[in-house]
């Protein structure tokens, strides 16, 4: 989506064509980077960087999917995410439910975008969250069986 705003002055000279103020922005939509590495007792930490946004949302869930699918515990690291919009946390909330009949442990790590929709919302109690990645690890850890995952 482009957004262009301009303003020109009351008296517009032609042949000067001068513009006082002009501003444009176009932002870009679809910039969400995802990287799984192993962390710390088998844990897969999913670390996703950018904006979780309407435009993006769609990917943020089939990544969730393919994290899932694996049936490893995992953290989701969101400590770069510069803007978590509200469509994200029944994402999150569907996650948590399918990694809670599955018997999986995970977490969720973040910054003030991720944490203050979570709280607002009243999500912490459904989604587990840590305020740093080695916390959400330990937390993931802790919950892991000590027969392994079944499928």
């Amino acid at each position: 989506m482009k957004s262009v705003l301009s303003a020109h002055s009351g008296h517009h000279d032609s042949a000067e064509n001068t513009m006082l103020f002009s501003w444009a922005a176009e932002p870009e939509h679809g910039k969400l980077t995802v990287e799984c590495t192993p962390g710390a007792g088998g844990v897969l930490v999913v670390r996703i960087s950018g904006d979780i946004d309407v435009t993006t949302v769609p990917l943020f869930g089939i990544h969730l999917d393919e994290a899932i699918n694996e049936r490893l515990p995992f953290v989701l690291d969101l400590t770069h995410v510069q803007f978590f919009c509200a469509s994200a946390l029944s994402v999150l909330e569907i996650i948590s439910g399918r990694a809670r009949r599955l018997g999986l442990p995970w977490a969720v790590t973040g910054n003030t975008a991720v944490r203050r929709p979570l709280t607002a919302m009243k999500l912490e109690t459904v989604v587990p969250y840590s305020t740093s990645l080695d916390d959400a690890c330990r937390l993931v850890a802790e919950g892991l069986p000590t027969h392994g995952i079944s499928a």
